[in-house]
């Protein structure tokens, strides 16, 4: 299989959201070489998830914990899209040609960054689980790589609208609250509809900070969502989508509805 090398406009084309515990899958270690905390910040999403839309690039920063008791002599790692590295479709290329250690008695930080540029970078089977392949080598010959050491989502960047109707509206009578849910298409560079997600109906009373949650409905084939509820009292309403492994979550801004 042909592997795509991506980012850094050097070369062409290119969670749960969560840290993932880091775990040995493919491994090859000699002596008691340890990886540690792997780390992205600025990739717009929560804990390690990079959220890209149709246009504009993003610079990532990323941080691998390597250790030994003689200290690390120089530690690598790779992010990748695939089964495995050795058959991975897509590879990350960041700035650096090797990552940049900084050593703090037997532990050091390794250190990379990235840009990615969702208009030359990115295609939708790119979308959701990133691997970690990584290496270290330390001062006494230990050593350890690592295939598969942790992962990340690639996120497409996801949008909600919220319309509640009629406003303003009587008491006791039915409002009808529409939204319409799209997410960022890599392949054609605009956002598109997402079909068949959960978008999480929610009100806020005036003069409190958060909102309650009725339930769920499905987003019709155009990405559009329709509730009716019953008119009570004053209220905002929204919609809210939790996000899947290959887009992110979203909030619609809320849509104060006067009751009479």
């Amino acid at each position: 299989m042909r592997r795509l090398t991506i980012g850094s406009g050097l070369l062409g084309a290119l969670a749960i959201a969560a840290l993932l515990t880091p775990g040995a899958r493919a491994a090859e270690v000699v002596g008691n070489a340890d990886l540690g905390a792997f780390r992205i910040t600025g990739g717009g999403g929560a804990y390690n998830d990079v959220v890209l839309g149709t246009t504009n690039s993003r610079t990532i920063t990323v941080k691998l914990t390597a250790t030994d008791d003689s200290g690390i002599k120089s530690a690598d790692f790779t992010l990748y899209h695939g089964k495995t590295f050795a058959a991975a479709d897509a590879v990350l290329k960041p700035k650096e040609s090797a990552a940049v250690c900084t050593a703090d008695g037997t532990k050091s930080v390794c250190t990379k960054h990235y840009t990615i540029d969702p208009r030359r970078d990115l295609k939708n089977s790119l979308a959701g689980i990133w691997k970690v392949h990584a290496e270290a080598y330390a001062q006494d010959g230990d050593y350890l790589k690592v295939d598969g050491y942790t992962t990340f989502f690639m996120q497409r960047s996801a949008k909600l609208t919220t319309n509640a109707a009629p406003e303003p509206v009587a008491k006791g009578a039915t409002l009808t609250v529409t939204g319409k849910l799209s997410r960022a298409n890599w392949d054609t560079h605009d956002y598109r509809g997402y079909s068949g997600q959960r978008a999480y109906l929610e009100f806020r009373r005036p003069g409190v900070s958060y909102y309650e949650s009725l339930g769920y409905t499905l987003t019709n084939s155009t990405g559009v969502a329709t509730a009716k509820v019953t008119a009570t009292a004053d209220r905002y309403w929204r919609y809210e989508f939790r996000g899947t492994m290959t887009t992110s979550a979203a909030k619609a801004a809320g849509d104060f509805v006067d009751v009479r």
